[in-house]
């Protein structure tokens, strides 16, 4: 009788999002052997029109994608973010960080998605400790001493001591887990374009609060900005039916003119918006990270933030564990990435939901509060530059990628 072929690795990652790459370059740089398995056909997703969004990559995990060598890769079309404009509605007062109030370098960097999956796709190619199996998905785990069995759609089969779901929020291995999550709705559409402007921006980033949701303008190269606008469901629906003249008129109601003229380029997206949180991070030999563990509004634009810095925490959980030749799938071995993660991920999370109900409200006496509010923490250098470290990431015990140590 023929004995099945098995191929072995250390960890298997369902899920080859930006966070899912990320990881799978981490680990396989630190000397894992890893299998990236995704569902949908990765070079697809590499073309302009599959992902209008830009993400706001903060300071540490900036570093820590510098460190991986990653940034060389992803980086060359980044602009980086010199101060952020924080005002509600067009309020005279405003909260204003500024890089030069800490001196040592941006407050974060602006990325399109694109971008970001062409580097990654680009690194996890070169490297051959990565094995990709794409498109494709995991269908069975079997579950045995020491290791996982599994089963692609395919029929290839696979051996590991970890699975790693970084399968974004819907994610099926947490769901066939039997991992519950607690999840709300706001009522909110994010709509996503990228605008050209006629005065540069200066590497300032803009946030507007008004009733209706948040309004972001975020820094691109060459006079560009990624805009995040937030509208109730229906008023979404028709913004986003509007001819080009018209959705411009409407952007430029929001935008203002600062900035000159300003015209959408090409495709607008939206994205209903909503936030979860998973109850557990550990199944059985599982374990979650990213979205499938905790998925928060966009309105400080921390969410992927978030998936990196689960990522500088699990993989040197995992690496120091190899080393001393520990079980990479035992909630021993896990407990440590779920202490380092799970509770500064839910302030974080509750933090922007409580952030989100504060200014998506007309509401008078909360509207003058939260204005001045945001003066007086203009005014008080020490908590001002306490809330600058938390955008930058920089705050706590921090894993070594995001110091620029190696592992």
């Amino acid at each position: 009788m023929r004995k099945e072929n098995i191929k072995k690795f250390d960890v298997v990652i369902s899920g080859g999002g930006v966070v899912g790459m990320t990881l799978a370059a981490a680990l396989a740089q630190n000397g894992l052997t890893v299998a990236l398995v995704e569902y949908t056909d990765i070079v697809h997703s590499l073309n302009d029109e599959f992902d209008g969004r830009s993400y706001a990559i903060s300071y540490a995990p900036y570093v820590m994608m510098k460190t991986l060598g990653l940034w060389d890769k992803v980086g060359h079309e980044a602009q980086p973010i010199n101060e952020i404009h924080i005002t509600d509605g067009h309020s005279p007062l405003f909260l204003h960080f500024d890089e030069k109030d800490l001196g040592d370098g941006p407050l974060g960097q602006m990325v399109e998605v694109r971008h970001l999956r062409r580097g990654l796709f680009e690194a996890i190619s070169q490297e051959k400790k990565i094995s990709l199996f794409n498109p494709d998905h995991i269908v069975d785990i079997d579950n045995k001493p020491g290791a996982s069995e599994i089963t692609l759609e395919s029929g290839e089969k696979l051996s590991c001591a970890l699975v790693i779901c970084a399968e974004g929020r819907n994610a099926p291995l947490r769901q066939k887990a039997g991992i519950k999550i607690r999840n709300w709705d706001y009522n909110q559409t994010a709509i996503v374009t990228t605008v050209q402007h006629e005065l540069d921006h200066g590497g300032t980033a803009y946030e507007r609060f008004y009733p209706s949701g948040p309004f972001a303008m975020l820094p691109l190269r060459e006079k560009r900005s990624s805009i995040v606008w937030c509208e109730p469901p229906e008023r979404a629906e028709v913004i986003m039916g509007l001819s080009d003249a018209a959705f411009d008129a409407e952007l430029a109601k929001k935008f203002g003119d600062f900035l000159g003229e300003v015209k959408h380029m090409g495709q607008r997206w939206s994205y209903p918006l909503s936030s979860q949180l998973a109850d557990e991070y550990l199944g059985t030999r599982l374990c979650l990270i990213g979205d499938a563990a905790h998925g928060i509004h966009p309105i400080a634009g921390q969410g992927f933030n978030l998936g990196l810095r689960d990522i500088a925490a699990l993989t040197e959980v995992l690496v120091d564990a190899k080393r001393l030749g520990g079980d990479l799938g035992s909630e021993f071995t896990l407990e440590r990435y779920v202490r380092w993660q799970r509770t500064d991920n839910n302030i974080l999370a509750l933090g922007m939901d409580g952030l989100t109900r504060l200014f998506s409200n007309d509401i008078t006496p909360i509207r003058l509060m939260r204005q001045v509010g945001l003066g007086i923490v203009g005014e008080i250098p020490p908590l001002k530059k306490y809330f600058m470290r938390h955008a930058r990431g920089t705050v706590g015990k921090l894993p070594k990628l995001l110091r620029g140590e190696k592992i």
